[in-house]
């Protein structure tokens, strides 16, 4: 690729290659009745904030879907840990990016597994009064290890689960207690048919506020390639709802 002047790369010819292959290989996802897909909530919120919101995550599936489902406008608007792997990081990366753009719409995405390594941060965002929105995919799972399980340990849990075993009904733990112990408004939604409105309130809503979205743990993050493979191996169908 040719250069236009000493900094200023030409990147055109791969950025029309890029299109060119998501064109091909567009993203999909299916549904299961009234389930809430994760990559719904993600395009969804993308809707509703025209995708120029500020956006933060943890680590794992939810961290991989909001880097494909999520249409950014602008650079800086992806705060992530990439491949170091920082659980935890969506929160408090959320807090500095509301700090440095008190003009922005801010949205921690975060997995229940993550959010919970530094849920102490809501009292932070309570008593600083940021109006942080954090849109909680809730699994009751390390869903990214669980991934890796079910496609190539036959679905055996080395402790994945996060939820209560003796009670797999409710949702454990309930993180609407956490925000209502930092005065943090919050709601839970669980149902696909509920999920825009419930989004909607949240961002209207002043200040801090926390949206438990309820999701499937058999969601797959696709395409991924296994460990020791190649491009060839890519892996394109399937989820935790299929034996392997």
């Amino acid at each position: 690729m040719r250069k236009e002047g000493k900094n200023n790369p030409d990147f055109s010819a791969w950025r029309q290659e890029l299109k060119e292959q998501k064109m091909n290989f567009p993203l999909s996802y299916k549904t299961f009745e009234d389930a809430i897909p994760p990559q719904y909530a993600i395009q969804v919120l993308d809707e509703l904030t025209g995708g120029n919101a500020i956006i933060s995550t943890g680590v794992g599936q939810h961290q991989m879907w909001a880097a494909q489902f999520y249409k950014y406008n602008k650079p800086r608007q992806w705060l992530t840990s990439g491949g170091l792997g920082a659980m935890g990081f969506g929160l408090p990366a959320a807090i500095g990016a509301a700090v440095a753009r008190p003009d922005a719409v801010v949205v921690d995405i975060d997995g229940d597994g993550s959010f919970i390594m530094n849920v102490q941060e809501l009292a932070t965002i309570r008593v600083e009064n940021l109006p942080i929105k954090i849109m909680l995919l809730n699994n009751q799972h390390l869903g990214m290890v669980v991934q890796w399980e079910d496609r190539f340990y036959k679905s055996n849990r080395a402790h994945t689960y996060l939820g209560n075993p003796s009670k797999e009904s409710e949702i454990f733990p309930d993180m609407l207690k956490f925000a209502e112990a930092c005065d943090i408004p919050a709601a839970r939604v669980t149902q696909k048919d509920d999920l825009r409105a419930a989004i909607q309130k949240m961002l209207d809503t002043p200040g801090p506020y926390l949206l438990d979205v309820i999701v499937p743990h058999q969601e797959h993050v696709l395409p991924m390639i296994p460990s020791g493979g190649a491009f060839k191996d890519v892996i394109t169908e399937g989820d935790g709802r299929i034996k392997y």
